[in-house]
């Protein structure tokens, strides 16, 4: 079966990226969208120590910056997923424009943190 084959169904998707060693500096271009997309959900698993951010949409050089859910962060605890607070207030991200993680904060050295959002097609 398909999941065409379910009346209302709607598939989700996941990306996950890593961030080894990160620093307050730790911002990039993660991942470049084909199609419109919507995130459903954020993850943020912290190892070594914690660390505070968000996602970003940006557009399709990678600049201008616009928070997923404002600026609202994420902040990790140790060895524990934590989620988002439920309530993105800028979930659409346009057919070939960039997402893209902003640090705001680390907490001694961290050793990685992962980074998990979910997404339906739109």
């Amino acid at each position: 079966w398909c999941i065409g084959d379910i009346p209302g169904a709607i598939a989700t998707f996941s990306k996950s990226f890593i961030i080894t060693n990160p620093t307050a500096t730790a911002d990039g271009s993660i991942w470049r969208a084909p199609v419109t997309i919507t995130i459903t959900a954020v993850h943020l698993l912290c190892k070594g120590n914690q660390i505070t951010g968000h996602l970003t949409e940006q557009d399709a050089n990678g600049l201008n910056d616009a928070g997923v859910d404002g600026v609202t962060d994420i902040t990790g605890v140790t060895d524990t997923n934590v989620n988002d607070d439920g309530a993105l207030s800028n979930p659409s991200i346009d057919a070939n424009d960039y997402i893209g993680w902003r640090t705001t904060s680390v907490t001694a050295a961290p050793t990685y943190a992962i980074i998990t959002f979910e997404y339906t097609l739109t």
